[in-house]
C-alpha cells in the first residue's frame, strides 16, 4: 500500500509539472490569437544564395531508454527522402551525449548520415552534451537563466563537451556543427553553477577552434534565443549573442536566431540584423530554426486551421529573412510524432501539409540577384 501512494504521489507531481510548464510556455510564446500574415508565395522573393535545411526527428536526441527512444533509422531514412523531395541544401541531426555509449546507436547515424550524403545533401550536426545532467526544475523559475540547475560541476562539464564534440566533428566531418545550443540557457543548465558570459564566449572558441582543428571545412554555427525576456531564458542568451558578435571571432563561422512565435521572429531577425550592422559582424546570419509552436500540438495532432497558420509563418519568415539579407534557415519540427506530436510540416504518415508545400514552391522558385 506505501508503494502505491509514492507511486500515485509521482504521478500527481509529474502531471502537475506538466500542466504548469503548457502553461508557462502558452505565456512565454505569446502566440495564441496571434494575426498571422497571409502572403502570395509568389511575392515572396528569396536568393538562390539562401539555403535551407530540415531536423531529422526520428535520428535526433535518440539513444536508449531517453525520452525519445533510439535512433528509428527506417523513417529516418524516410525523413531524408523527403526533406529531398522538399529541396532543402542541407538535413540536422541533433545528437545527445548519452548515444556515445551505444555502438549501435551510432551505426545507424552512420547510416542514414551515408544516405543523406548519397542524396546529395550536406550534413549539420548539433552538439547537445548531456540530457541526462539536466533537470525540469530549469524551465520553471527564470533563477535558471544563466545556468546552474544541473548536475554536473564545470570541470565535468568541460571535459565531456569537448570530448562529444571532437569526437562528432572526427567521425563525420560535417559541413556544418552546430555547438553551445542556446547558451548559457539550455547547455548551462546541464551545470551545477551559473557561469558568467565570458567564460562561456572564452569556452565557446575553444571548441570552435578545436573542431576547426579536427575538420577543417567545417562551418561552425551558434543556435541562440535573441531576445529580451522569453520566460526562463531571461535576457542570457540575446547577451552571449552580442558578447559573440562583438568579438567577432573568426572561429565563428554562423549566427542562428530560435524564433518560435510571431513575435519572437520579429524581434529576434531584427535584433540580430541589429548586431550585425553594429559590429560589422563577419560570418554569416541564418534562422537556425523555427516553426510556429503551439503547446497543444506537442500531445496532438495539428487542426486544419493550425496547418493554415503554420503556412502562413512560414511563408512571413522566409520573406523577413530574405527581405533581411539572411544566409539560412532551418525547419525545426519536421514530420509529426517523431519527437512530439502534431509540430511537424508533415503529417505521421509523410502526407505533407501546406507549410511543407508553400516551402518547397519557395525553395524551387530561388533567384539570382
Amino acid at each position: 500500500m506505501k508503494l502505491k501512494k509514492i507511486i500515485l504521489a509521482g504521478v500527481i507531481i509529474l502531471v502537475v509539472f506538466l500542466l504548469l510548464g503548457i502553461f508557462l510556455i502558452s505565456i512565454w510564446l505569446k502566440e495564441e490569437g496571434q494575426p498571422l500574415p497571409s502572403q502570395n508565395i509568389s511575392d515572396v522573393a528569396v536568393s538562390s544564395s539562401m539555403i535551407f535545411g530540415a531536423t531529422i526527428d526520428s535520428a535526433s536526441y535518440r539513444y536508449p531508454g531517453g525520452n525519445n527512444g533510439p535512433v528509428d533509422l527506417e523513417n529516418a531514412k524516410k525523413e531524408v527522402d523527403a526533406a529531398k523531395d522538399l529541396g532543402v541544401d542541407f538535413v540536422r541531426f541533433d545528437v545527445r551525449n548519452e548515444a556515445l555509449n551505444y555502438s549501435e546507436e551510432m551505426q545507424k547515424l552512420d547510416d542514414v548520415i551515408d544516405y543523406a550524403r548519397s542524396k546529395d545533401l550536406k550534413i549539420y550536426i548539433g552538439v547537445y552534451g548531456m540530457e541526462s545532467w539536466m533537470s525540469l526544475k530549469m524551465w520553471l523559475s527564470e533563477s535558471n537563466a544563466y545556468g546552474g540547475s544541473g548536475k554536473a560541476d564545470w570541470n565535468e562539464f568541460k571535459k565531456m563537451y569537448a570530448h562529444q564534440a571532437k569526437y562528432l566533428a572526427e567521425r563525420y566531418k560535417p559541413d556544418y556543427m552546430m555547438i553551445m545550443c542556446e547558451c548559457p540557457f539550455n547547455i548551462g543548465n546541464q551545470v551545477n553553477s551559473a557561469r558568467s558570459i565570458e567564460e562561456w564566449v572564452d569556452y565557446t572558441k575553444g571548441i570552435a577552434k578545436m573542431i576547426k582543428e579536427t575538420s577543417p571545412n567545417t562551418k561552425i554555427v551558434l543556435n541562440q534565443i535573441v531576445r529580451k525576456g522569453g520566460g526562463p531564458h531571461k535576457n542570457s542568451e540575446i547577451e552571449f549573442t552580442e558578447a559573440i558578435m562583438s568579438d567577432n571571432s573568426m572561429l565563428i563561422d554562423i549566427i542562428g536566431c530560435d524564433p518560435y512565435s510571431l513575435d519572437d521572429l520579429n524581434d529576434e531577425v531584427s535584433n540580430i540584423a541589429r548586431f550585425k550592422n553594429k559590429y560589422n559582424w563577419h560570418g554569416e546570419v541564418w534562422i537556425g530554426e523555427t516553426n510556429l509552436l503551439s503547446p497543444q500540438k506537442l500531445f496532438r495532432r495539428s487542426t486544419l486551421q493550425e496547418d493554415e497558420d503554420q503556412q502562413n509563418y512560414f511563408i512571413y519568415a522566409i520573406d523577413l529573412a530574405a527581405k533581411n539579407n539572411f544566409n539560412g534557415f532551418c525547419i525545426f519540427y519536421f514530420r509529426d510524432g517523431a519527437n512530439d506530436a502534431g509540430m511537424g510540416i508533415m503529417y505521421n504518415n509523410f502526407t505533407p501539409k501546406p507549410a511543407y508545400s508553400a516551402i518547397e514552391e519557395i525553395i524551387q522558385n530561388r533567384i539570382e540577384f
